[in-house]
């Protein structure tokens, strides 16, 4: 998992096809904000889903096995806590036709982000997110607006 500013996010695959994805995706995020909810197909079988969501004082921690996924907020700001794979409790719930999985019983976190305009927090297959999540910094902001690029896991691992 890792965080970083959105025009940043391709220089961290040595795999072209990684590269053209996000270039694909950045080209198209200034119009995001005036698109619907919806899926939007990019190159090399990724996507990136377009959402509105409320936020919450807590969550369930997610996890994916077939996609990369890479958040970015369009606007507001969303926290999301990060947990390592080997501190989840119990099985999970996983669905292999939605590849996500849910747990509620990880004892730690071991890092937040904070979404904002312009950043991205990127996580890998196992890494454990817990999104949507209200700013305990202040914020006042109760709803977001973003989209979620999701990345076929083999694209990274062939870099």
């Amino acid at each position: 998992m890792f965080f970083d500013r959105l025009e940043n996010i391709g220089n961290y695959g040595k795999n072209s096809q990684w590269r053209e994805i996000l270039q694909q995706f950045i080209r198209d995020y200034p119009q995001i904000y005036d698109k619907p909810e919806a899926s939007y197909p990019l190159c090399h079988g990724a996507f990136y889903n377009v959402m509105g969501a409320e936020l919450k004082k807590d969550n369930a921690y997610e996890y994916h096995k077939k996609y990369i996924d890479v958040h970015c907020t369009v606007s507001g700001t969303e926290k999301i806590d990060g947990a390592f794979f080997s501190l989840f409790l119990g099985d999970g719930k996983y669905s292999e036709e939605k590849d996500a999985g849910f747990f509620h019983d990880i004892p730690e976190k071991d890092c937040t982000f904070y979404v904002e305009t312009g950043t991205c927090a990127v996580f890998f297959p196992y890494e454990a997110h817990k999104c949507l999540l209200l700013d305990d910094r202040g914020g006042d902001v109760k709803k977001i607006k973003k989209a979620v690029i999701k990345i076929p896991a083999e694209l990274w691992e062939k870099a």
